[in-house]
């Protein structure tokens, strides 16, 4: 036999709030019948289209998708619920990723490396590299290297520029303790610069603009901490400036 439920009961059976259930009888998604002193009162029925309510939220339909998923059959229910499993799936190893890549980044990895954006870091910063030097001959030069190698070639040219650079900041950090007259410091920055020139004829001006973008942007203080040396960046600066100015 069909009874009727109490706001309250409702609130015990479900756990949702008083304030939740008001909300959904105002935008009419669950209406309650209300009696002649005002309380909110439930049919069996009303509760039962609460659970669906529930079951949909939970696999993350908005309250208005809610509000016309209500009105169908089950039949005609069963396709959306089937392509809403699929976009589940792929939230599910979406979030897995994240997470994955979170963990990476607490576990010391540099921001850079993260495979965690909608568009890679590194691809935004060559965006912004277009942006800020795309005009230059040193870039155009760059770009038209790039351009006359197919996608593996260019990934293999990419791997092999990130692996020299990583031995030339192997070099900084292991000279970082010498003064910056140090023949030591000399040859470190000769390479660092060599590694330059293999992309662009680079101004000694420009490199010195370069060096010191090390220190103030954020986003090279994050890669260079891999290299456990805090103070790098500023090391690398100082003695690019000190030579190349």
């Amino acid at each position: 036999m069909d009874r009727d439920y109490t706001l309250k009961e409702i609130m015990t059976i479900t756990g949702l709030t008083k304030r939740t259930l008001h909300y959904y009888d105002q935008i009419g998604l669950l209406p309650a019948r209300k009696l002649a002193n005002g309380y909110r009162h439930y049919s069996q029925q009303d509760l039962i289209d609460l659970q669906r309510i529930l079951f949909l939220k939970a696999l993350d339909f908005s309250i208005k998708e809610i509000q016309s998923l209500l009105k169908l059959s089950d039949e005609a229910l069963r396709p959306i619920l089937e392509e809403q499993q699929t976009r589940l799936v792929q939230k599910i190893q979406d979030l897995q990723k994240k997470k994955k890549e979170l963990e990476n980044f607490l576990a010391g990895s540099p921001i850079i490396t993260l495979d965690i954006f909608e568009k890679p870091l590194n691809d935004q910063y060559q965006t912004e590299a277009e942006l800020r030097y795309g005009k230059t001959s040193v870039y155009q030069t760059y770009q038209d290297h790039r351009a006359q190698l197919d996608s593996t070639e260019r990934t293999q040219y990419d791997t092999k520029m990130e692996q020299q650079f990583d031995q030339v900041f192997q070099e900084f950090k292991r000279v970082s303790h010498l003064p910056l007259s140090a023949t030591e410091v000399a040859a470190a920055v000769e390479q660092w610069k060599s590694a330059f020139l293999m992309i662009g004829d680079f101004s000694d001006e420009v490199l010195a603009y370069i060096a010191k973008s090390y220190v103030y942007d954020s986003r090279f203080k994050q890669y260079f901490s891999k290299y456990g040396n805090f103070d790098l960046t500023r090391f690398i600066a100082e003695a690019v400036t000190y030579y190349l100015t």
